[in-house]
């Protein structure tokens, strides 16, 4: 006989715990894994269930995903940005949708990428001059941008709305964390400077989405890019999509493709100017199997450590700290029932820093990604691209961006904080660097620093 869900403490009347979340997200999230497998939120209003146990969670993506969709608060605050895109799209959509967007993430596709992708970080990092103080989260923004708006949608119009959406979507990210905690239309619908702020960015960012599309149906895109395939349609059924269809894609391809890969790279290049250690041996690594030339895709087998490196690096900040489905039919997890219709919470942020499973959870430790370290409880915990059929169809796509860019940058320059303070995260819709420059020093390879 399943379990009754039982509500966590600390509700406070409208509300419920949406306060004590959006106060403390990660803290509050973390906090909650002394308790059972599935516990009961109540979010102004709409009844939530918190997973916080790994094998509950792979249940929910995995074992028994048939009984849950993409849905929740997390995937509604998703859906004012991208629309039905192949990212928040439900399980109906995705069946039509995924067969056209995943040959462009194919691995021979994104081997011809790789280029592209090295070339992109060069021109994104040919103005830093030795001794300057910048901005990392603007300078990630910037690489990636050039990447998607090169590879995936590759028109002249396609390099302004990535230029767009690069200097939009802090703004855009943060509006989404309030809409995903406070899941209430009415109170984002009020007239105060956050909300006009928000609507702003929103409207910059669909009138370049519109050109884009406008450049496309004349004729002057890149057929062999991912944005004409989608517009050419599925030939087995013979759908084309309209401009609202087209759209969504743009803006999913855009998002996922610019705002993880920048956010991967500000952390990395954060932590290893914090860690003299990890970047000595990320250096090691790198005149051992480059010898000062330029990384290639062929290289990336070469590069074990500097893998490692990411993996840690999305383990402590995964850039989707926030999962959020909803329950199809009445279903059974662990032992507790699941509603139909109940929005069901998975917070990869904290399953990720499980003591019980990651040994000094807090610590950065590449090597514990070793393959005689590993084990079947961290992979199972390792939620970083999702799971399941769902599981991030661009994960291969941006581990080789940010592989090539964090060689191609650690070759030449070593990075250094400008203050003592400690690396701080910044729960947004996702999860970014609070806003602290680095400093440039030229790095000449070979030495060690």
């Amino acid at each position: 006989m399943p379990q009754t869900v039982r509500t966590l403490p600390g509700q406070i009347p409208v509300a419920g715990h949406a306060t004590r979340l959006a106060w403390d997200p990660l803290g509050f999230l973390e906090r909650q894994r002394e308790c059972d497998p599935v516990v009961g939120l109540r979010l102004v209003g709409r009844d939530c269930y918190l997973v916080t146990d790994a094998e509950a969670a792979l249940r929910v993506l995995v074992v028994q995903q048939e009984c849950f969709d993409k849905g929740g608060p997390f995937m509604d605050a998703a859906r004012l940005l991208v629309g039905n895109g192949v990212i928040t799209c439900n399980a109906a959509d995705h069946r039509m949708q995924r067969p056209v967007m995943k040959p462009a993430f194919h691995r021979s596709r994104v081997a011809g990428y790789a280029d592209v992708m090295r070339q992109c970080v060069l021109e994104a990092t040919a103005p830093w001059t030795a001794g300057q103080v910048f901005d990392v989260s603007a300078a990630t923004y910037r690489m990636a941008a050039l990447v998607v708006s090169r590879t995936l949608v590759a028109s002249p119009a396609g390099k302004q709305a990535a230029d767009v959406m690069a200097a939009a979507l802090p703004q855009l990210l943060r509006g989404l964390l309030p809409r995903m905690l406070i899941p209430a239309a009415w109170v984002h619908r009020l007239p105060t400077r956050a909300n006009r702020r928000f609507d702003r960015a929103r409207a910059r960012l669909d009138a370049a989405i519109t050109e884009v599309i406008a450049q496309y149906r004349a004729g002057s895109g890149d057929e062999q890019d991912l944005l004409s395939r989608i517009m050419a349609g599925d030939e087995e059924s013979g759908h084309r999509p309209d401009d609202s269809e087209v759209r969504d894609q743009i803006m999913s391809v855009l998002a996922a493709g610019v705002e993880t890969t920048a956010s991967l790279l500000a952390w990395t290049f954060h932590i290893l100017a914090r860690s003299p250690d990890v970047e000595r041996r990320l250096w090691a690594e790198l005149d051992a199997s480059l010898g000062g030339r330029p990384v290639t895709f062929d290289d990336l087998t070469a590069l074990p450590y500097t893998k490692r490196l990411l993996t840690e690096v999305l383990r402590l900040y995964p850039p989707t700290w926030l999962l959020s489905r909803v329950a199809v039919k009445r279903t059974d997890v662990c032992g507790f029932a699941v509603p139909q219709g109940a929005d069901v919470i998975i917070s990869p942020y904290a399953l990720q820093r499980n003591p019980d499973v990651f040994p000094d959870p807090a610590g950065f430790d590449p090597d514990r990604w070793l393959p005689e370290r590993l084990t079947s409880r961290q992979r199972q915990s390792f939620l970083a691209f999702g799971a399941g059929r769902r599981r991030c169809m661009g994960e291969f796509f941006g581990m080789t961006q940010a592989t090539l860019a964090l060689a191609t940058v650690a070759g030449d320059w070593q990075l250094r904080t400008t203050g003592p303070g400690p690396l701080r995260p910044l729960p947004r819709f996702l999860l970014t660097p609070a806003g602290q420059h680095l400093q440039l020093h030229p790095r000449v390879p070979g030495e060690q620093g």
